[in-house]
């Protein structure tokens, strides 16, 4: 992934990068109200299937101010599993329909999961 991305309008400036993760930040809005996109990665085994896997985790947080000043953070983040075992079209399908999900609009499932659909 390039150094600085540009993601719905936002300009991500890359942080920090190291062996287990990256981060960038924006602070197009002020320093203290960053929009912040991490990066993690982590080798690991799944305890069902005792396959070995590498977990991948993009989350992306949006820092806030109340109109009393109150800070807050509204986050989203994703975890992709991959086994050792997977092929390149198992990781493409998961992404392709996960895709489908976060942009489907009529039904939006996303406002479903939002409210408390199970």
């Amino acid at each position: 992934m390039d150094a600085n991305i540009t993601v719905n309008s936002i300009a991500f400036n890359k942080s920090f990068d190291t062996e287990e993760g990256s981060e960038r930040r924006s602070s197009a809005r002020g320093i203290n109200l960053p929009d912040i996109l991490s990066i993690k990665r982590q080798a690991s085994t799944d305890a069902k299937t005792k396959q070995p896997t590498m977990r991948y985790v993009a989350r992306l947080d949006r820092w806030n101010e109340t109109a009393e000043g109150e800070r807050y953070n509204t986050s989203a983040y994703v975890v992709f599993a991959v086994p050792e075992s997977a092929t390149q079209t198992d990781v493409d399908t998961v992404v392709a329909t996960l895709r489908a999900l976060l942009a489907s609009t009529d039904p939006n499932y996303v406002a479903a999961i939002l409210n408390s659909e199970s």
